[in-house]
């Protein structure tokens, strides 16, 4: 699924979608209506617009839900108090970000997420504590 953008937002909150380090926007067309899953059946991938597109990480029959991860597009996430509701064997119990993932969590992921959260983590591991 081809992803589209149909603006940037001041900040993050429930609908944003982190496009860079520091900014957001919010996803048109269909991306918006797809849902997150602790294993998810797609991942991210960003396009020339910025954009994400959801990519297959395995086989879909017709029918099956659309999902990927949320923590696939967002550093941090603070806005699903309630629990995850996905239902997955591996699921978290919270919609958390790509900072709160484990690192084999992050490593199945590699390929399947925005660059700039594989950024990130390597300006805060180049960091001095």
């Amino acid at each position: 699924m081809i992803g589209e953008l149909e603006g940037e937002v001041d900040r993050n909150d429930s609908h944003a979608t982190q496009i860079s380090r520091t900014k957001w926007a919010r996803h048109a067309g269909l991306g918006p209506i797809v849902n997150h899953s602790c294993d998810p059946n797609c991942g991210c991938e960003v396009n020339e617009t910025g954009a994400c597109d959801f990519v297959a990480r395995e086989s879909i029959a017709a029918g099956d839900e659309i999902t990927f991860d949320y923590a696939m597009r967002n550093y941090s996430i603070e806005y699903f108090p309630g629990g995850c509701l996905c239902g997955a064997d591996l699921c978290r119990g919270s919609v958390t970000g790509w900072k709160d993932l484990s690192d084999e969590r992050k490593a199945d992921y590699v390929g399947s997420v925005a660059p700039y959260l594989l950024e990130i983590d390597l300006e805060l591991a180049a960091a001095p504590v």
